[in-house]
């Protein structure tokens, strides 16, 4: 237990005393990040150090967490002016350097260093422990956790206590070693021991990685809003009926897939929006295939591709590298729709790999100070619901009554491979990630085309980017909205067929 630190004697009272025993692993864990902000990870602060290698390793742990859809909470402690100033926290008498975290001020910003999201929860507390006097608890219970891995600072103060009323709470406590961290080695090795020897159990980082990725992607149930990833055997039949050959590329560890429609002309990689897996384009690969080589890619987290990771456009763009150089293709044109063509404008302006050109369709030119995404995340995820449930075309046509047969057909069969993190992450970047910080340098030749009547690219986004970037070539698809290749499937592939015959000499 103590590997020796405190010497023998120690180690054989505590054994006799029957402490250090392994704590449960549960299958639905949550990571609190405990007071990692800028007045105890930076040293300029009077309660700070340079906990520099514990926010490092504690955003490895997060970025696991999301992956395999595990809720983070982080907690901050701020004072109110009056609280700072004054007496009434007996607290700040005993640790005056700690009236500095006043509510609203830098000390208490979360570091900027580490993965948060929008929608991870924020405790804001008053006492070392995250539990006293919080709603921690309560929101542990609400979604539905039975474990809980702590991180933070300080070891010997707000980690430990936050320890002991985790397990007095009903907790089950991890504490991954490098994940934690305090202003001196003393106070922080006495504390690790202790909290290893009657709390919970001090883990490497490396075995907190393991557990995490060895959780099941739907540790939560249908009540708690998950559901695993699903192809069933109809959907699986539907790549019979495709004439295209499955190729396999690695991006870092992510497997991905990818239906390659051969042929000797140009390779044009088909980048699909947000619900969309490689199959629901096959019917505009099929019409491309006496000009060019159509090669259409099941994203991250959709179809038959892993999930897992940050699900940002600059991994969606890392990805697409991977399958430019995984399978040898020379200057390529990129075509994406929705979400794919916010991928293939960032792809082209990273350079990372040598290009024919892009076209974009219909890019969502939502994002900061913009206005939302026409569609809400509720709606996506309402049909998500539907799919994992089982659905049919005709529940798929109440929603998209424009699109053929077909494709209704494909999409109630398909939606349910899509991963639900991927659509939540994927529709904050619509709303986070700005198209126009990338549009104006993206490099020729390239294409816009967008429906007449889509909500996405509206009359007034179509003149701020011919504006931004007058090269590029620009293409409306009359009686179409946002779907452009459903609503309106010939005069769409006719503009198609237009902006990529320059793109192919």
């Amino acid at each position: 237990m103590s590997a020796g630190r405190y010497g023998e004697t120690t180690d054989r009272t505590y054994e006799r005393a029957g402490f250090g025993a392994s704590v449960r692993r549960g299958s639905r864990p949550a990571i609190v990040v405990v007071d990692l902000t800028r007045g105890f990870t930076e040293d300029a602060f009077p309660s700070g150090a340079d906990l520099t290698d514990v926010v490092e390793a504690t955003g490895r742990l997060i970025e696991a967490a999301r992956a395999a859809a595990v809720p983070v909470v982080f907690t901050a402690i701020a004072y109110s002016p009056a609280e700072a100033a004054g007496d009434s926290v007996a607290w700040l008498q005993k640790a005056p350097g700690m009236r500095a975290l006043r509510a609203g001020g830098e000390a208490v910003a979360i570091d900027p260093r580490l993965p948060r999201r929008p929608e991870d929860h924020l405790i804001v507390k008053k006492s070392a422990s995250a539990f006293f006097g919080t709603s921690l608890a309560a929101t542990l219970t609400g979604l539905g956790c039975d474990t809980v891995l702590v991180c933070g600072a300080t070891t010997s103060g707000c980690v430990r206590a936050t320890a002991v009323d985790a397990v007095q709470s009903g907790f089950p406590v991890l504490v991954p070693r490098e994940c934690v961290g305090d202003r001196a080695p003393g106070p922080h090795e006495a504390n690790l021991f202790d909290i290893q020897a009657k709390y919970g159990d001090v883990i490497g980082l490396a075995e907190a990685l393991h557990h995490l990725k060895g959780l099941p992607m739907a540790q939560h149930d249908q009540d708690h809003g998950r559901a695993l990833r699903a192809i069933g055997q109809a959907a699986s039949a539907d790549l019979a009926d495709t004439p295209a050959t499955s190729r396999w590329v690695k991006s870092g560890t992510t497997r991905l897939h990818v239906l390659d429609y051969g042929g000797p002309g140009v390779p044009v990689v088909i980048l699909p929006g947000i619900t969309g897996p490689a199959v629901t384009m096959d019917f505009v690969a099929r019409e491309l295939t006496d000009l060019v080589r159509p090669l259409v890619v099941d994203v991250r987290g959709r179809g038959l591709s892993d999930g897992g990771g940050t699900y940002s456009l600059e991994e969606y763009a890392e990805d697409t590298e991977a399958v430019v150089t995984g399978l040898g293709l020379a200057r390529p044109v990129l075509l994406g729709h929705s979400m794919g063509a916010r991928i293939a404008a960032v792809t082209a302006v990273r350079g990372k790999v040598p290009l024919g050109g892009t076209v974009l369709a219909d890019p969502p030119m939502s994002g900061p100070g913009r206005g939302p995404y026409p569609t809400t995340l509720d709606t996506f995820l309402g049909q998500l619901r539907q799919a994992q449930r089982g659905t049919d075309a005709d529940e798929v046509a109440a929603s998209w009554p424009r699109w053929p047969r077909r494709e209704q057909e494909l999409r109630a069969r398909w939606l349910a491979s899509c991963a639900e993190e991927a659509i939540v992450a994927t529709h904050r970047g619509f709303e986070t990630e700005d198209f126009f910080d990338w549009w104006p340098s993206v490099p020729g030749p390239t294409a816009l085309l967008y429906g007449a009547d889509s909500p996405v690219v509206t009359a007034a986004g179509a003149e701020e980017a011919r504006r931004l970037l007058p090269s590029a070539a620009f293409a409306a698809v009359p009686d179409a909205g946002h779907m452009i290749f459903w609503d309106n499937p010939a005069a769409a592939l006719a503009a198609l067929r237009d902006a990529l015959r320059p793109m192919l000499g």
